[in-house]
């Protein structure tokens, strides 16, 4: 299991679970300080693994970043206290220097706890990386 080396991402003890050309997935172990107050993952902590995986998933098919987020849309589907989690991140070129990402979150039985569409601005790509 590799952890994900910055801070934010360390405070969530986020991790890889698969890299790949065009995709990551990412996990998040289920732990009291990432609940709400009913003991399912917080909504946050959902949004921050959704955000995560985005970049890492374009970091497959774009390495030089840097990445930002311009618009993040997500819809909650399941309530989830499952012991981990894990957001999958499909890239694919929008238009100039958009992308847009399809990110999954589901636990270890497929059931899926939020679906969601991150438009990212990359001001250095150059439209021949790919």
């Amino acid at each position: 299991m590799e952890e994900i080396n910055t801070p934010f991402e360390k405070l969530l003890k986020m991790y890889f679970v698969e890299k790949g050309q065009g995709f990551c997935k990412i996990g998040i172990s289920y732990r009291d300080e990432l609940t709400n107050p009913h003991g399912f993952y917080h909504g946050g902590a959902i949004s921050g693994l959704i955000d995560t995986a985005t970049v890492h998933g374009l970091r497959t098919i774009f390495p030089k970043g840097p990445y930002y987020t311009v618009d993040l849309s997500i819809r909650y589907k399941n309530p989830s206290n499952a012991q981990e989690i894990f957001a999958e991140a499909r890239p694919k070129h929008l238009k100039g220097k958009f992308f847009k990402t399809e990110v999954e979150v589901k636990d270890h039985a497929d059931n899926l706890i939020a679906e969601a569409e991150v438009k990212s601005f990359l001001p250095n790509y150059d439209g021949r990386s790919l």
